[in-house]
């Protein structure tokens, strides 16, 4: 079974940096996201995954994963062309490392579409800037392919 889940008008956000904020009322060290874009990225996935997957996926997963960014106002000319001497792809670390990317997205994804995932067997992430000619938008297209086990897999 394939299902394709697009999250619109809003980027990606990527999880895994932490920052110590201090200790509870217990003297545990309490840490939070360092990036405040990781909440609502996960709670935009969560619902654009709900609006497709019915039921949880239980069985194994090939997941790809687009992430498409606004290119900043600096990278374009007067006339609203990208400058040649632009980036071609999204590489500041303010965007994010792909696998933290990654790492946010899954984490939404699980309990919203599949039930864990470490059900995620392969995984294929690109990254790109806006293109005029095909989208304006920040969004990210995330596609699962249920995978069957196959005769002399294992």
């Amino acid at each position: 079974m394939k299902y394709v889940i697009t999250v619109e008008g809003i980027e990606a956000a990527p999880q895994g940096s932490k920052s110590y904020i201090g200790k509870n009322k217990m003297g545990k060290g309490v840490m939070i996201e360092s990036c405040k874009r990781v909440k609502p990225w996960r709670n935009a996935v969560r619902v654009e995954a709900k609006k497709v997957v019915s039921e949880l996926i239980k069985e194994p997963v090939h997941i790809e994963i687009v992430f498409w960014f606004e290119r900043p106002k600096s990278h374009f000319n007067s006339k609203g062309v990208v400058l040649p001497s632009e980036p071609k792809y999204p590489t500041k670390m303010n965007i994010g490392d792909i696998d933290k990317l990654c790492r946010s997205t899954l984490d939404a994804l699980t309990l919203s579409a599949i039930v864990d995932d470490s059900q995620v067997v392969s995984l294929q992430a690109r990254k790109y800037y806006c293109d005029k000619k095909y989208t304006t938008k920040a969004h990210t297209m995330i596609t699962i392919q249920t995978i069957k086990e196959m005769p002399g897999d294992r």
